[in-house]
């Protein structure tokens, strides 16, 4: 076993849905790391369950024999903040100032 083991849990990134008409949530897998194609799976009862608890390693629907591990997707970075566009209009007025003298 010179290679690293290739059967490792891939990432498959999921987003929280809920069935209309009715009161189940499904974990949505928009892109199967393994066939591309789009899973659900059951996350419980909107009013009962933590979906949250549900998120982990499955088998993946289009190969039983590979896990996958379900997870939320990374949150996108803020934005500059307001403190940091005052303090930057304060630095071009006092280059500005500085040119001038």
């Amino acid at each position: 076993m010179g290679k690293k083991d290739r059967n490792v849990p891939r990432t498959a990134f999921v987003s929280l849905r809920d069935m209309p008409g009715t009161r189940v949530m499904f974990w949505v897998v928009d892109e199967c790391p393994y066939c591309g194609e789009r899973h659900l799976h059951l996350a419980g009862n909107i009013r009962d369950a933590d979906p949250g608890d549900t998120l982990g390693e499955y088998p993946a629907p289009c190969r039983p024999d590979r896990l996958y591990d379900l997870t939320l997707p990374p949150r996108p970075k803020r934005k500059a903040g307001k403190e940091e566009r005052k303090r930057a209009r304060r630095a071009s007025r006092a280059s500005d100032l500085d040119d001038e003298v």
